[in-house]
């Protein structure tokens, strides 16, 4: 595969069917590599990832706003410059808590789309 450069204003917002008035812009996919999938991911006010589990890696970084994530079990306050890493398996989910929206960079590994 060649190297490429993926322009985010270039790449539309999508609606994630699964969660509640969450947007996800696919930046690196399995169209352009096999191993990492990215993305930015927008929960607007009042928003939520919904539980769920993966079969791949999931590793979320919060770049702006605050939230309560459901980590091993339990709820936990997460805000601005916060990492959360989800194994496999694990259930995980985000609601935004907030007065803004967040905003999250996504990585999956494998890619999962």
């Amino acid at each position: 595969m060649n190297t490429v450069i993926i322009s985010q204003q270039s790449v539309e917002w999508v609606k994630n069917p699964m969660h509640r008035d969450v947007y996800m812009k696919n930046l690196a996919t399995s169209h352009n590599n096999d191993r990492v999938s990215t993305h930015i991911v927008r929960i607007d006010k009042g928003g939520e990832i919904v539980p769920h589990t993966h079969k791949v890696l999931e590793v979320f970084y919060l770049m702006k706003g605050q939230g309560s994530a459901l980590i091993n079990g339990e709820r936990v306050n997460v805000k601005e410059g916060d990492c959360i890493v989800a194994h496999p398996g694990e259930e995980h989910g985000l609601i935004n808590t907030g007065e803004e929206e967040i905003l999250l960079y996504a990585v999956f590994s494998p890619a999962n789309c």
